[in-house]
């Protein structure tokens, strides 16, 4: 995108004064730790091996690898893990405060997000729920570019002041570069790192 793009050329009018600010949380190691995992199996070799999320944000995947994400579809296995206190109270004082929230995560199931939050006594709007991975979004390339497609979407709805939990560098290095792009977005990041999922419930 080029330098000179301005925050009007993708909003909807009709929704331009209508939002302004929200927070946005990913899920897989920000607001939860889960035991789900990536089954991995080479085809080459005939390996199998299991990856956590983290470890698959820095895996390098190749044609020969097969990939089985069935545990990231099992809403018993979410609802299951373990909070992470200090985001999941970030999320809740901001909702408490009237500021908005919303959810861009790898998985690719909105209306089970919308559950595991409901689960805890949480209710964010289902249209501020990107499940970026559900075929439905249209959205393509990797994990990072096609949460940075989420945030436009947020920004045609009419949100332009964002604050952004998560524990992938790359995401969050693709979220900043939105600030940059569009003249009249702010975008404030915060990485989750391990000291804070080191605090789980």
């Amino acid at each position: 995108m080029g330098k000179f793009l301005k925050y009007e050329d993708f909003v909807d009018p009709s929704r331009k004064d209508k939002y302004d600010a929200i927070t946005i949380f990913d899920v897989d190691d920000t607001l939860v730790v889960t035991k789900s995992m990536i089954r991995v199996m080479d085809r080459q070799t005939g390996e199998k091996f299991d990856l956590t999320p983290a470890q698959f944000n820095e895996f390098e995947k190749h044609p020969h690898h097969e990939m089985d994400f069935s545990d990231f579809q099992n809403l018993e296995i979410l609802k299951a893990g373990d909070i992470i206190e200090g985001i999941f109270k970030v999320l809740k004082d901001t909702m408490n405060k009237g500021r908005r929230v919303g959810i861009i995560t790898a998985r690719d199931d909105k209306d089970m997000i919308f559950q595991f939050l409901l689960h805890h006594g949480v209710v964010v709007n289902p249209n501020y729920i990107f499940a970026i991975n559900d075929p439905r979004t249209n959205f393509k390339g990797t994990v990072a570019e096609r949460k940075k497609q989420a945030f436009i979407e947020l920004i045609k709805i009419g949100f332009k002041d964002f604050i952004f939990y998560d524990d992938d560098l790359e995401n969050i290095r693709l979220a900043n570069s939105l600030a940059k792009e569009i003249q009249g977005v702010k975008i404030k990041t915060k990485h989750v790192d391990p000291e804070w999922t080191s605090k789980k419930k």
